[in-house]
């Protein structure tokens, strides 16, 4: 059963099929030649069982959260704030990308809508100001992989869910390995500006940053809305989604008055379609994800990884190196759910922190978003760069380089990823 089901997946993804649908296909192919006597019927039920979670229901509030935010003016004032800020350093624009997408991704738990948002902007402004296109969406991409990392994260709603731990803890887990990342950012920038000779923009006075931070500031007031009430315990994150859109819908259409009824209800129509890619991933993983469980799959890795190292070092690195292997070919919410049930049992036999385990996956994870063949997040700035993909990758290794210390930080410091978690 276990090779029908790892066969078929393979030759699906040869045949350039969709993910959600190679999964969803190889699982049912295992299951009808398994001999087993077991119905097809399970299929539609492991989805139904899968989805029917109070948790996810987070999923579709912060999409739409981020569409809502993206339409209502909130991400281009956000642009404009850290413009005043950081914009005269050199390599300006390139730190306008880097701080503009991490208040962005505090807002909206999407490395997509992160790209999309503030991509669109600051990549045709890199290219313009000289920087390479290749440049320009290389940062944009990695700046944009800080969303599944600082809260809010979709990726840690489905690890939460799957693995029973606390998303509210995995949120807040997720604030400092998000902000290493965006401080090692800004060093490849400023590094990379001197290299090459990127100037910055004139400095900002005190008056035009007061007057941006005034513009801004019901955009940068809604992290601190959801961080503090998550932290205070106001409302979960299922909650805070909820709380998110309607702050959103408010601030866009009485506040900044950028988003009218007709436009809210293409924000709907874009959100649900892209909840329901989500969701199809997250329903056809279910079915591979329970073959997988059924072929004792996650003991047989247990032992294994047991058997090779009593290590929790050596563990956590055979286990990494799983994971970006299939982060490389496999979309990033279809490899949490596939890996959960593998790796979560494997961390907390180490003696991880449940939690703890959880961020260093989700970081691994992120590598998916930004790795050839199946990155998402370099086809889409890629695509707004006007370039290749392999222009992109020329410039990718410093912020692999980012990614990695970042990775190699959490694994080493837990006390510093569970500080906030821990208040």
């Amino acid at each position: 059963m276990l090779a029908t089901l790892l066969i078929a997946f393979l030759v699906c993804l040869l045949l350039r099929i969709p993910v959600a649908a190679a999964m969803g296909v190889s699982g049912a192919i295992a299951i009808f030649t398994s001999g087993m006597n077991v119905p097809l019927a399970v299929v539609p039920q492991r989805v139904f069982v899968l989805l029917d979670s109070t948790s996810l229901l987070a999923i579709p509030f912060f999409i739409l959260a981020g569409t809502i935010m993206e339409r209502g003016g909130m991400a281009s004032r956000m642009i404009g704030f850290a413009e005043t800020l950081v914009g005269h350093r050199r390599g300006g624009l390139a730190q306008v990308d880097v701080l503009a997408s991490t208040i962005f991704s505090s807002l909206t738990g999407s490395s997509a809508a992160s790209a999309s948002a503030t991509g669109s902007i600051l990549i045709p402004a890199m290219k313009r100001a000289g920087y390479p296109a290749g440049y320009a969406a290389a940062l944009e991409a990695s700046c944009a992989a800080i969303g599944p990392i600082i809260p809010p994260s979709i990726i840690m709603v489905v690890y939460g869910s799957l693995a029973g731990v606390s998303v509210g803890a995995l949120f807040l887990s997720g604030v400092v390995p998000g902000l290493l990342i965006t401080l090692g950012l800004f060093v490849v920038n400023a590094i990379m500006a001197r290299r090459h000779g990127w100037g910055g923009g004139a400095r900002a006075g005190f008056g035009e940053r007061l007057k941006a931070a005034r513009s801004a500031g019901a955009a940068l007031l809604a992290p601190l809305i959801l961080i503090g009430g998550i932290l205070g315990g106001v409302f979960t994150p299922t909650e805070a989604g909820a709380v998110a859109v309607v702050y959103a819908t408010i601030v866009g259409m009485f506040v900044y008055r950028e988003i009218t009824l007709p436009e809210l209800g293409q924000a709907i129509l874009e959100a649900a379609k892209t909840t329901g890619v989500i969701g199809l991933i997250i329903a056809a993983a279910g079915i591979f994800g329970w073959v997988l469980a059924l072929e004792q799959v996650p003991q047989m890795v247990v032992g294994w990884v047991q058997g090779v190292t009593s290590n929790p070092t050596i563990a956590i690195l055979l286990v990494l190196g799983v994971v970006l292997v299939i982060g490389c070919v496999v979309d990033v919410t279809a490899a949490v759910i596939i890996l959960v049930p593998v790796f979560a049992p494997l961390g907390v036999s180490y003696g991880f922190d449940p939690v703890h385990f959880g961020i260093i996956m989700c970081i691994a994870l992120v590598y998916g978003n930004v790795t050839p063949p199946v990155g998402l997040l370099l086809f889409i700035t890629a695509a707004i760069a006007k370039c290749s993909i392999g222009e992109v990758m020329r410039h990718q290794a410093p912020f692999y380089a980012v990614l990695t210390l970042a990775l190699a930080a959490t694994v080493a410091l837990p006390g510093m990823v569970l500080f906030l978690a821990r208040l």
